[in-house]
């Protein structure tokens, strides 16, 4: 079981990916819902995998949260955004995500992506 940790300010699209995380077998402490909360939920939590919103409803959105995380750790991220765009997409590969999935997302598609985040995260 890995622990994931969620970003998502939509309280409803949270709730639907800690539900599904949860059914795949992981553990999910509370979804957050800024990018002010992650270096420190990332500290206290420890997560095996960060799945990470672009667009967040504050100042700060997702890959501005991961180039700050980055600085502490490499934990493997997948990016979920409901705007996809080439600038938004160029701006987060310099992050090195494992993923980049357009919303909305098929149970399968976050599975297959989860598996392969935490495959490379066991062999890096």
């Amino acid at each position: 079981m890995a622990r994931v940790l969620v970003v998502e300010d939509e309280p409803l699209s949270g709730l639907e990916l800690q539900e599904n995380l949860e059914r795949m077998g992981h553990e999910v402490p509370p979804v957050l819902s800024s990018a002010d909360e992650v270096l420190p939920a990332v500290l206290a939590h420890k997560p095996d995998l960060v799945v990470m919103d672009i667009r967040l409803k504050s100042f700060t959105d997702g890959v501005d949260a991961v180039s700050r995380l980055r600085l502490v750790s490499e934990v493997p991220v997948i990016y979920l955004t409901a705007f996809p765009s080439e600038g938004s997409r160029d701006r987060a590969s310099r992050t090195n995500p494992v993923a980049y999935l357009p919303k909305p997302v098929s149970d399968a598609t976050l599975a297959e992506a989860v598996a392969r985040a935490l495959g490379q995260a066991a062999s890096a």
